[in-house]
């Protein structure tokens, strides 16, 4: 038992494969070696009996004799022949298992990569802000001529930190709560202007600090089936990041159309673009683009606003993606179902 618990879990796992695969093929084996010597055991004893009734000159001790050794001989190839296929069972079992085995724990072993590197990543994010303010109170109460001023100038320090970490832990519950199962018993049919126009509202006062404008779409669309407050929030989010990412003074372009039962909106910015390095990951959880990208625009981002964007997204069903070319700017294109 030590032993086995010794082993990795694939080992294991195939282990408890194979026991399965070999129980059921044993099992068959014997159930098809009792009945098929029972029925021709069955077919001996009827043909013996025509042999009495019609064969005067051959006494019957021969005649069960004959028929015992035929018996024994069908019993005795028909249990090897069983053996052989179970031994190739065994073999093919094995293949099969390890197979099995892997695919069975590659979503497990990625799902506790991805958990493990969250946790990583929250923790690295969450102690930045804490330490900053450590240093700023040790500092402070080791001084013996603090003044009023510099006490506000560390309290105000500190409400930053506080305010970053507000943020973060506000995004990470937002993740969370859409990265679980969605309860779709509330959700409605929502015109999509009316969302856009929802989400256009509240990047209002970042817009205007960035002199930027946004241009929706004219005419009507079509609905689309989900949670208003959630579909709201994806737009924010990408429209705050059009704004973070965007050239100042230009406009952020915000189409909708519908084609074969889904609704596609795209957001474009004319800003610095994304390298096509790193386009396949800004949707991972606090994924941030090089330095030339985060440092020119924002410097306190923690890599999760995409990353909710793509959650909800995903509970709806939908599809997100993105384009770029470095110095003309973003299209991210967002598919729902109506």
């Amino acid at each position: 038992m030590n032993a086995y618990k010794k082993l990795s879990h694939r080992t294991r796992l195939a282990l408890t494969y194979l026991g399965i695969i070999m129980v059921l093929s044993i099992a068959f084996s014997a159930i098809f070696y009792y009945e098929s010597t029972h029925e021709v055991g069955v077919g001996f004893r009827r043909q013996a009996n025509q042999l009495r009734g019609n064969l005067y000159f051959a006494p019957p001790s021969t005649i069960d004799r004959i028929r015992n050794d035929g018996l024994d001989h069908f019993r005795s190839m028909l249990f090897w022949r069983l053996v052989v296929l179970n031994i190739a069972m065994l073999a093919a079992g094995t293949a099969l298992s390890l197979y099995l085995a892997e695919k069975s724990l590659e979503p497990l072993e990625e799902a506790m990569a991805a958990q493990s590197r969250f946790t990583s990543d929250a923790a690295h994010e969450l102690r930045t802000p804490l330490t900053v303010m450590k240093t700023e109170i040790e500092v402070a109460l080791r001084s013996n001529k603090l003044t009023g001023t510099e006490s506000r100038e560390i309290l105000s320090s500190n409400l930053e930190e506080i305010i970053k970490l507000e943020s973060l832990t506000a995004a990470l519950l937002r993740l969370a709560k859409n990265s679980h199962e969605t309860d779709d018993k509330n959700w409605k049919d929502e015109a999509v202007t009316d969302i856009l126009g929802d989400a256009a509202a509240r990047v209002a006062v970042p817009l205007k600090l960035h002199n930027m404008t946004i241009k929706l779409p004219e005419t009507a669309v079509t609905t689309v089936h989900g949670d208003r407050d959630q579909l709201v929030e994806l737009f924010v989010i990408l429209l705050d990041n059009a704004i973070k990412y965007g050239s100042e003074k230009t406009q952020i372009s915000v189409t909708a159309g519908q084609d074969d039962g889904r609704v596609d909106v795209t957001v474009s910015d004319k800003g610095i673009g994304i390298k096509e390095t790193d386009l396949p990951h800004i949707f991972e959880r606090f994924y941030r683009a090089d330095q030339s990208r985060t440092k020119t625009k924002v410097a306190t981002g923690y890599g999760l606003g995409l990353s909710v964007a793509r959650a909800i997204v995903d509970a709806h069903k939908g599809a997100i993606s993105a384009t770029s070319k470095i110095g003309k700017g973003t299209t991210f294109t967002v598919s729902l179902p109506q």
